[in-house]
């Protein structure tokens, strides 16, 4: 994967289409490993967001900077930061 990003695959849970790329990523909840952060990644164009709200809005946005490893978030890790509401089927 680019952008020096190691992604370790689990089941990815996804907020909404990437504004970015016009829809055509999925915006997906992730976990810098080394940094022990949350973030909202587009899939295809790997732009990130640090919240759902601000990806949804398309603020605060920027290319992906994460260096070492991301993986997806679990849904327990999604409900403990609150952001399980913004779950969708996509």
């Amino acid at each position: 994967m680019g952008h020096g990003m190691i992604r370790k695959w689990r089941k990815p849970y996804y907020v909404g289409q990437c504004p970015i790329c016009c829809g055509y990523g999925r915006l997906e909840i992730d976990k810098d490993i080394i940094n022990n952060k949350y973030m909202v990644i587009c899939e295809e164009c790997l732009a990130e967001w640090e919240n759902p709200q601000d990806a949804l809005r398309n603020v605060n946005g920027r290319r992906c900077f994460v260096k070492g490893e991301v993986r997806n978030a679990t849904l327990d890790e999604i409900k403990t930061l609150g952001w399980d509401k913004f779950i969708e089927d996509v």
